[in-house]
């Protein structure tokens, strides 16, 4: 056959080819537009069914506030308060929540007050509530008598609510109710008999609800039937049961149909390109086939390019996210539950800025490939960033999780051999399972984030699981955070102090506090809002405050030494010392009655930095004192490099004395370096007179603690520096505290 024939040939060939290909595409996408409507049907239908208990439940917790309460065991169960119940109740949960009704009932489960329509409601009304609201009241009763039954300190902390929820016909309307468990919050209170008070509330569906419901869930032309529809063609349905997985109403909604709708769009433009791909196909067959395979090379080059960490080869963020979108859209679909392991390095940045990246990078080399062990044959294992690497596990059984990350801590913590030799670090997990209820996939990621900064928080060196209350405690914090701010802004701290006393009791110095009494949270440990300052970067203007008052407060006590605490951060700081030798000058005090407190990890911290710091401001004046010696990095050549002329002992070890023969050998160890280093020695939380005693025989001079005197205000201090004894929580009068002023 001549040459042209044939290629006529192989030209009609390739044409019908491309023909049959575009018929057979041309169904085929007719079909996966079919599957993908059935797919996104079914999902919106489990979206919605799910969506429909979670809105319930909400609705639920919106009556928790009124039942969790000391005033309602006051007012519900030690006695009944009617005109209580009217406002706290009934007409509370009525204006402010829009419920149709709520009832109180007693320990019998009988009514004793109800109101409906925003109005008192007569006790037989609640007759044609009992059969439907029966099941739900008996779920709480039931779970009242698990937590009485397994509690072993009653009242020792809040408890969680106890609440159940479901849907029913009451009436014409169909309505969510609410069983709630009447029972003290924080407070003191007790319920008294042998059952608690219960609130029931009734919330109508009505068009409104259905319509924010329908918003949230991005539902086209949401409404509700009072029977059972779900029969109804061209529509999606969500059936809805009462307590009794009876069918008392269903939601219906017109479906999306993305499938059809993308097929309708495209498919012209789909079938267009395609006809003009088969002309090019035609004309140049030849030299594109072999084009496109250099193409498939180089594109598949750039792709793992971009999905994968040049320095590991383990996948990078942007392969994590795309991973974690598929596997969030197959739970949210009903398909296999994963735990997401967020894994941070604990002190790489130390090796970085001592070796040098290039070790610091042979180490994540090593780090990447014992991680792939711990991933398995799955290999789902990424480097996000830095130090910070995660892994996805199709799992969800939390002893597994627990036992693979006990076991991917154990391997990281193995001794690395890298070219500057051995070198051994820990690391710290955070782990998070993903649940259907998320609103995307980046919601496991920021659980987990959640769960690691919690370990971190707890020590480092161990993993966390993530757990609701870790939402709430972040919560909190940022509200403390807050809160902090503006009580610092609005100089609604205050300042305590506690007297220092020599051995014949004599006033020598005070310790400044400071305390926070917040309106929002109550009182607040120095504990917890002193490292939120130093987190949120409000420690310069916590520490300004403090500075400042003591500083002017120090005034009213000549004679007397002003001991100051000093953090990390305010030592770091190269204008530190300016600044307070700027604040002495404003106030008027001489450097020499003011003592810094520093703790011993400052100074190892911080190196030689500060130590021009601390000689500039001992040449001013100020003298400086080593807090909680003996607890940190105790260490001779610190005592000798820094200006230190005071060392206080920890309480710690003082609480021991008498009790632990080596807290009463390490005692006497610290007073004798003290003394020979020319040093002053003070112990802290000295609270008896056996251990006041027995620092006294060892050679301690210098006392504070609740025995003298707990930290008082200023007034009190007032009080003391003329000469008075004042009466103290704690105190034994035996050490009270006296200050004789020096006659002129």
């Amino acid at each position: 056959m001549p040459q042209r024939a044939k290629a006529r040939n192989q030209f009609w060939a390739v044409a019908a080819g491309g023909g049959a290909a575009i018929a057979a595409l041309t169904a085929t996408l007719h079909l996966m537009a079919a599957d993908y409507d059935r797919l996104a049907l079914d999902r919106e239908q489990t979206v919605v069914n799910n969506g429909m208990q979670s809105r319930a439940a909400e609705v639920g917790q919106q009556v928790v506030p009124q039942a969790v309460w000391d005033d309602a065991v006051v007012n519900l169960d030690n006695r009944f308060d009617r005109a209580w119940a009217h406002d706290n109740v009934g007409t509370y949960l009525h204006v402010t929540n829009g419920f149709a009704f709520s009832w109180v009932l007693d320990a019998r489960d009988m009514p004793i007050y109800g109101m409906s329509d925003g109005a008192d409601a007569a006790l037989g009304d609640y007759d044609r509530l009992a059969g439907p609201a029966a099941r739900i009241v008996s779920e709480v009763r039931r779970k009242e008598a698990d937590r009485s039954a397994h509690r072993a300190n009653p009242g020792a902390e809040p408890e969680a609510a106890i609440v159940a929820n479901t849907y029913d016909l009451i009436g014409n309307d169909l309505v969510i109710l609410s069983a709630t468990l009447v029972q003290p919050d924080f407070g003191s209170a007790r319920i008294k008999a042998g059952r608690a008070p219960i609130i029931l509330t009734g919330r109508v569906v009505d068009p409104a609800f259905v319509e924010s419901f329908g918003q949230r869930y991005m539902l086209a032309d949401a409404h509700l039937h009072h029977d059972d529809t779900r029969l109804e063609p061209d529509q999606a349905h969500a059936g809805i049961t009462n307590s009794a997985d009876r069918t008392v109403a269903t939601l219906d909604w017109t479906p999306q149909q993305p499938g059809s709708r993308l097929l309708g769009k495209f498919l012209p433009i789909v079938l267009a390109i395609m006809a003009g791909l088969l002309a090019v196909a035609l004309v140049a067959y030849r030299k594109n086939h072999a084009a496109t395979k250099a193409v498939v090379a180089s594109e598949a080059r750039a792709l793992h390019i971009a999905y994968h960490d040049a320095l590991t080869g383990l996948g990078n963020r942007r392969a994590m996210d795309g991973r974690l979108s598929e596997a969030f859209t197959a739970v949210a679909t009903g398909g296999p539950g994963y735990a997401l392991y967020s894994i941070d390095l604990d002190n790489f940045k130390e090796l970085n800025d001592i070796s040098g990246h290039a070790v610091g990078d042979e180490l994540l080399k090593n780090v990447a490939r014992r991680l792939r062990r711990v991933a398995g044959q799955q290999g789902l294992c990424y480097r996000m960033a830095g130090d910070e690497f995660a892994l996805i596990q199709f799992e969800t059984d939390p002893n597994q999780i627990g036992h693979r990350a006990e076991r991917t801590l154990k391997i990281l913590a193995r001794p690395y051999a890298l070219s500057i030799g051995r070198f051994q670090l820990t690391a710290t997990i955070g782990v998070a399972f993903a649940h259907a209820a998320d609103t995307d996939s980046g919601e496991a990621l920021r659980k987990a984030d959640l769960a690691l900064f919690a370990a971190k928080r707890d020590g480092r060196g161990r993993f966390a699981l993530y757990e609701p209350a870790m939402d709430e405690d972040l919560r909190r914090r940022r509200g403390l955070v807050e809160a902090l701010r503006r009580d610092i802004q609005a100089g609604a701290l205050s300042m305590v102090y506690q007297p220092q006393v020599d051995r014949n009791r004599s006033m020598i110095g005070v310790e400044a506090l400071v305390r926070w009494t917040s309106t929002e949270f109550g009182p607040v440990s120095p504990a917890v809002f002193v490292p939120l300052a130093e987190e949120s970067g409000l420690i310069e203007s916590l520490s300004a405050f403090t500075l400042s008052q003591s500083f002017k407060d120090s005034l009213r006590w000549p004679g007397l030494k002003m001991a100051v605490n000093i953090s990390a951060l305010q030592l770091k700081d190269p204008a530190f010392a300016d600044r307070l030798l700027t604040l002495a000058g404003e106030t008027g005090v001489s450097p020499t009655g003011i003592e810094l407190e520093l703790t011993e990890g400052v100074l190892v911290d911080r190196g030689q930095g500060a130590s021009a710091r601390l000689d500039a401001l001992r040449e001013a004046g100020f003298s400086i004192a080593i807090d909680d010696f003996g607890t940190g990095y105790s260490s001779l050549s610190y005592l000798s490099r820094f200006p230190i002329g005071k060392i206080k002992i920890d309480r710690s070890f003082v609480i021991d004395m008498g009790q632990s023969r080596s807290a009463d050998v390490l005692v006497k160890s610290i007073v004798q370096l003290g003394r020979s280093l020319n040093m002053r020695v003070i112990a802290e939380g000295v609270e008896t007179s056996d251990q006041w005693l027995r620092l006294a025989a060892v050679g301690c001079n210098e006392f504070q603690g609740y025995l003298a005197s707990r930290p008082v205000p200023a007034e009190d201090i007032d009080r003391l520096y003329a000469g008075e004894r004042i009466q103290v929580a704690g105190q034994d009068p035996d050490y009270a505290p006296e200050h004789h002023r020096v006659a002129a």
